[in-house]
C-alpha cells in the first residue's frame, strides 16, 4: 500500500468548501488501535471481539487498525477499555483535520483587526448565519454596496415602495429598516464617505465573495436604523428612543435581532445622563437584545467623567474601547475600569464606504464597537440560546488579557472571538432563597445571588414598602440587601417581590390569617355546644 495512502487514510478529512465547518474534533463512533504483534494477531481479533468493535480498515505496516465501536460505547469509554489489554500498544480517536482556508476577499490581508480578535480561528467553528440580525443604529447603510447588499436585512412582510404599511407595524415601507431623523422609510447612508456603512462592513461584509473585505460574520443580516442626517449631528433623545423602540418592536414581532451596534458617544446626542433613553435601552435588553456602544473619543477616564450612552450601567450594555495594531490603547479612546468593558481594534480600520472607492480606512471607538457587535453576533449565531447577559459575559470572560490594558478597562484585555466560541458563559442566576418571611415590625434582610463572573443583572423592588439598599445592577456573585417597612395594620398579611435578573424573590410580611372558631349552637340555648362539635 503506498505510504501516502496510509497517512491520509488514518485521520485526514479535508474540507474544500470554506463555508462547511466541522464542529467535532474526532469521528464519534470510531477508534484507531495499535497492536503490539500486528493487526493479524489472535490477540487483536479477541480484543476487538471483547470490546464489541468491528474492523473497518487495516494498516498492517504500521500495526494500526481503524475500528467501528458498538452503538452503546462512546469514544472515551472505548479508549479506557482498550487500554486494559496488554496487547494494545496505543489507542486514540480518529481525529478530524481541516484545511485552514482564509476567505478569498481581495483585501482580507489588510484587515488586521480581524486577526487581533482571532476571527480567522473562530471561522473554523462558525462563519455566521442569515438567521441572525444586527441592527446598526447610525447614519444609515449603503444597502446597495457590492459587499453589503447580500447581507442586508429586508422586511419580508413589507412590499418595498408601495406606500402601504403592509405588515401593520405602524411604519410604511420599512423594507431595510427606518430613518428616524427624517421619519421616512429610506435609511440610506448620506454622511460623508459613510459612517454607518463603514461600521456595517466590519460586522458583516459578505465573506468569500472574491471582492473587497470580509466582516466578522461572512453571513448575517444587517438592519439599517438611521438617526443622523448628512452632517452627522442633530440626533435627539426622542430619535434614539424611537430607534430603540423600533428594534424592540421588530424583535417582539419575531425578527431575530440579537445585537445592536451604536457607534456614537458624548455630545450632541448624549451630553449627559438621560433616564428616558436608559429606560428604552433596558426594555430592549428585556426583549433579548445586547446593545454594544463605542466608549467615546475624548481620551478620558469615564469613571471620573462619564461618557454616555456607553457609561450606562445597564445589564445589556457592552462598552468597547479602541486598540491599535500593536494592541495599545488608541490615544483618542476613552477608558475606565468601571464604565468600559473590553477593548477591540479601532485605529486604521479598513471597511466598506459609500463613495465610488467602495472601501476606506477610518479610526475611532466607532470602529472598535462593531468588532464587539460582530463578535457578539457570531457567538449568537453559534449558540442562539445565549441571553444578552450571557453574550456579554462570554465576550468579557474570554478576552486576551494584556498588561497594557490592566487597569484601563474592566476585563484588562482585547476581545478574542475564537476563545468566546469555545468557552461560553451561561448566566443562570441562583438565589439563596425564593421566599422570605418578614415580621410585621419590618426588617432589613438579604439574599445571596450566585451566578458566573461578569453576568450582569438588574435588581428592583416591585412594592413601595420594600426598599432595595444595594445597587440597581449586580454582577457575578453578590448579596442583595433590602429593607421592609413596618406594617401599619399589624394583623394584615401582604405580599411583595424583588426582581433579580430573571428570578423573583417573594417577600411575605405579617402573620397568616386565622379564621375565628365557628359559633355552633345545636340545642338553641344561645351558647356554643362544644360537646356537639367534638362529636360531630
Amino acid at each position: 500500500m503506498p505510504i501516502f495512502r496510509i497517512i491520509f487514510s488514518i485521520a485526514l478529512i479535508f474540507i474544500f468548501s470554506a463555508q462547511v465547518i466541522f464542529a467535532e474534533k474526532f469521528v464519534k463512533d470510531e477508534l484507531l488501535v495499535k497492536f503490539k504483534n500486528g493487526t493479524a494477531s489472535a490477540a487483536a481479533f479477541s480484543t476487538n471481539a471483547l470490546v464489541g468493535a468491528s474492523v473497518l480498515e487495516e494498516f498492517p505496516e504500521l500495526k494500526w487498525q481503524r475500528v467501528k465501536l458498538p452503538a452503546h460505547l462512546s469514544v472515551e469509554q472505548a479508549i479506557l477499555r482498550y487500554k486494559q489489554f496488554a496487547e494494545v500498544e496505543a489507542v486514540q480517536p480518529n481525529f478530524y483535520y481541516k484545511l485552514a482556508v482564509d476567505p478569498d476577499d481581495t483585501r482580507f490581508s489588510e484587515l488586521y483587526g480581524l486577526q487581533k480578535i482571532s476571527a480567522p480561528t473562530a471561522w473554523d467553528t462558525a462563519t455566521g448565519s442569515a438567521e441572525t440580525v444586527v441592527a446598526v443604529i447610525d447614519t444609515g447603510i449603503d444597502y446597495t454596496h457590492e459587499d453589503l447588499a447580500a447581507n442586508m436585512w429586508t422586511n419580508d412582510d413589507e412590499i418595498q415602495g408601495n406606500g402601504v404599511d403592509d405588515d401593520g407595524n405602524g411604519f410604511i415601507d420599512d423594507y431595510y429598516g427606518y430613518d428616524f431623523f427624517f421619519n421616512d422609510s429610506d435609511p440610506a447612508d448620506e454622511f460623508g464617505s459613510g459612517h454607518g456603512t463603514h461600521v456595517a462592513g466590519t460586522i458583516g461584509a459578505v465573506g468569500n465573495n472574491a471582492q473587497g473585505v470580509v466582516g466578522i460574520n461572512w453571513n448575517v443580516r444587517l438592519m439599517a436604523i438611521k438617526i443622523y442626517d448628512s452632517s452627522g449631528f442633530g440626533t435627539t433623545s426622542t430619535m434614539l428612543i424611537n430607534a430603540y423602540n423600533y428594534v424592540r418592536l421588530m424583535k417582539n414581532r419575531g425578527v431575530n435581532i440579537k445585537v445592536t451596534n451604536n457607534s456614537y458617544s458624548g455630545c450632541d446626542e448624549a451630553c449627559g445622563f438621560d433616564q428616558a433613553t436608559k429606560d428604552a435601552l433596558e426594555e430592549l435588553g428585556k426583549a433579548g437584545v445586547l446593545t454594544v456602544f463605542a466608549a467615546g473619543n475624548n481620551a478620558r477616564d469615564t469613571d471620573a467623567q462619564p461618557a454616555y450612552p456607553g457609561s450606562y450601567n445597564s445589564p445589556n450594555v457592552l462598552t468597547v474601547a479602541a486598540s491599535t495594531s500593536n494592541d495599545d490603547r488608541a490615544g483618542f479612546s476613552n477608558f475606565g475600569v468601571e464604565n468600559v468593558d473590553v477593548a477591540a481594534p479601532g485605529a486604521g480600520i479598513l471597511s466598506t464606504i459609500r463613495t465610488a472607492a467602495n472601501y476606506g480606512f477610518s479610526s475611532g471607538t466607532s470602529m472598535a464597537s462593531p468588532h464587539g457587535a460582530g463578535a457578539a453576533a457570531l457567538l449568537a449565531s453559534h449558540n442562539p440560546n445565549l441571553s444578552p447577559s450571557s453574550l456579554k459575559a462570554t465576550l468579557m470572560n474570554t478576552v486576551d488579557e494584556l498588561a497594557q490594558w490592566d487597569g484601563v478597562v474592566k476585563t484588562g484585555g482585547i476581545i478574542n472571538i475564537a476563545n468566546a466560541l469555545q468557552n461560553q458563559t451561561v448566566c443562570n442566576i441562583g438565589l439563596s432563597a425564593s421566599e422570605i418571611q418578614i415580621s410585621s415590625g419590618g426588617e432589613t434582610r438579604s439574599v445571596d445571588v450566585t451566578v458566573a463572573t461578569n453576568c450582569d443583572y438588574s435588581v428592583s423592588s416591585n412594592a413601595e414598602w420594600i426598599t432595595v439598599n444595594s445597587a440597581d445592577v449586580g454582577s457575578g456573585n453578590s448579596t442583595v440587601n433590602f429593607t421592609v417597612e413596618a406594617q401599619k395594620i399589624a394583623d394584615k398579611r401582604r405580599f411583595g417581590s424583588i426582581s433579580i435578573g430573571d428570578k423573583t424573590l417573594t417577600i411575605i410580611q405579617g402573620v397568616p390569617f386565622v379564621a375565628s372558631p365557628t359559633f355552633m349552637d345545636f340545642d338553641g340555648d344561645g351558647r356554643t355546644d362544644y360537646s356537639a362539635i367534638q362529636n360531630s
